[in-house]
């Protein structure tokens, strides 16, 4: 793994945190990765496959978790592009997003 590779992704992290709660615009650029999609290519070629026709046709996408999944992020109205990009092959889930944010959860002390 080269040391930009490592770096661009790093950067790639901080940059989706902003995307995602300030400037969605971003979100193209901070889904790129260098290190992880490649290597899953060759286990779950599908999934690369929809991920870059979804990024073709402008809508941010990544692999998601071990690879058998697709995360996207499309601009309201897109669903018929993630329809057709997808095909008969996939099931396609809209998952609503918590408008709260994130909260913070104590963890007991460990015995």
């Amino acid at each position: 793994m080269p040391f930009a590779d490592a770096a661009a992704n790093l950067s790639r992290s901080a940059l989706l945190v902003h995307a995602m709660t300030v400037d969605p615009r971003r979100l193209m650029s901070a889904t790129q990765d260098r290190l992880h999609q490649q290597t899953r290519a060759t286990a779950y070629p599908e999934s690369v496959l929809l991920m870059e026709r979804l990024r073709d046709a402008g809508i941010p996408a990544v692999v998601s978790g071990a690879g058998p999944s697709v995360l996207a992020f499309p601009e309201p109205g897109a669903e018929s592009v993630i329809a057709v990009s997808a095909g008969p092959d996939w099931v396609v889930q809209s998952v609503p997003v918590a408008a709260m944010g994130t909260r913070e959860v104590p963890v007991p002390p460990l015995p």
